[in-house]
């Protein structure tokens, strides 16, 4: 297959230009790549607008959010899958034993990775306590909600709980494991949890977290540490930040668009990039197959799956099931348009950001915007950017080179 790259760019820049004027979002990164190769790199707008203003740069880190969650806690599980040390259909109970009078039988590695375990999509872990134990103290306390492996339900909670049990299995915190497993051997030394202090580089979140705080009080709970201004460099996630010192397997992970590029390219090619391999083949092809439960939003390992199908209602309640109200309509099951395939897979993230790549059509997109600064507002909608965005350059594939 071909790519029209230069139409492509033109679609992009009119695209993600009028998003920025229109004030839908302050800035935006876009990259593309198709057959291996980068076809498109833009930025738009500023990375911050208060207190200071700076332009968006190709090279702007992300805080990337959700993004984390396959990109880091995924990538781990299944190296040590490959490597033995694992298995995906082993109880998280073996790891972490504190969660055994009311995880029981049925929450699996696998289930925690498919959100479908019966854990809880999101509390404030923080509003009761810091650290590893306390979250999973409280995580404990909240027990199951459903039978697990019944349905989806997505769960911030469920991949805070692989991560720490990620830690236990290999004896190192999360962020030294990403690197050694998968960031270094690739060559990405600017890809990690807790960047430099160099506030310059990275694009702004939310001035404050008044979206989480509001949140909080959804659920009854009072909390007095919350941050105020803009923190350019550290995670927007409260649970990452305030419970779990900014490394955990949900939130935490910062990149610029090249390497989110690089990784998606990665998962594209079976787990091999420029000749070194990080992954094997089998864990790659298992992770981006469907392993939901019939009836729900298409689910691989870590992975949301493309579909050109419209979403089913049943899809769409589920999916929201986990969430408070203030947060009830983050979650989109068709971010990735109607014209990826089938095979597609990819990942949002509540900063802004997305992955998505297509094997069929060997491309990765790679969309990292800062549509929560300086406020958190669902209503302008950016998964609607993401949809056209995936739409305009899917149409840019053609059959001959």
């Amino acid at each position: 297959m071909g790519f029209d790259a230069q139409t492509a760019t033109q679609r992009i820049r009119r695209l993600l230009q009028e998003a920025v004027d229109d004030g839908q979002l302050p800035g935006v990164v876009a990259l593309v790549r198709h057959g291996g190769q980068v076809r498109v790199h833009e930025a738009f707008g500023h990375a911050q607008t208060t207190p200071t203003r700076r332009p968006m740069r190709p090279d702007t880190v992300f805080d990337l959010a959700s993004l984390t969650k396959p990109l880091a806690a995924t990538a781990v599980t299944l190296a040590l899958v490959d490597q033995g040390m694992v298995a995906l259909d082993e109880e998280i109970t073996r790891h972490l034993p504190e969660l055994r009078p009311v995880a029981g039988a049925g929450v699996t590695i696998r289930r925690l990775l498919t959100h479908s375990s019966g854990l809880s999509g999101w509390r404030p872990l923080y509003a009761k306590g810091q650290g590893r134990d306390a979250a999973l103290r409280q995580i404990a306390e909240l027990g199951i909600t459903y039978s697990p492996g019944s349905r989806f339900e997505y769960s911030d909670l469920g991949m805070i709980t692989l991560g720490i049990a990620l830690e236990r299995i290999a004896g190192h915190r999360l962020d030294a494991l990403v690197t050694d497993l998968i960031f270094a051997p690739l060559g990405l030394t600017g890809t990690s949890y807790l960047p430099p202090e160099q506030p310059d580089r990275y694009a702004a979140t939310e001035d404050g977290n008044t979206f989480e705080r509001r949140m909080t009080d959804w659920a009854g709970l009072d909390f007095g540490g919350w941050r105020h201004g803009c923190y350019p460099g550290e995670v927007n996630d409260g649970n990452a930040h305030y419970a779990l010192d900014g490394v955990s397997g949900h939130a935490g992970l910062f990149a610029d668009a090249r390497d989110v590029g690089v990784l998606g390219q990665l998962w594209l090619d079976g787990g091999t990039y420029a000749g070194t391999r990080v992954l094997s083949e089998a864990v790659v092809r298992l992770a981006r197959s469907n392993q939901s439960p019939p009836g729900n939003a298409r689910r691989g390992l870590g992975w949301a799956l493309g579909s050109t199908q419209p979403p089913t209602r049943q899809e769409l309640s589920r999916a929201d099931a986990g969430l408070f109200p203030p947060a009830a309509s983050l979650w989109a099951p068709r971010s990735s348009g109607e014209l990826l395939g089938d095979t597609a897979f990819g990942h949002t993230g509540f900063t802004g950001t997305s992955l998505w790549c297509d094997p069929q059509a060997r491309l990765v997109v790679v969309l990292l915007t800062n549509a929560t600064h300086p406020v958190v507002d669902l209503a302008k909608g950016v998964d609607r950017l993401r949809a056209r965005l995936h739409n305009a350059v899917a149409a840019c594939v053609t059959q001959d080179d």
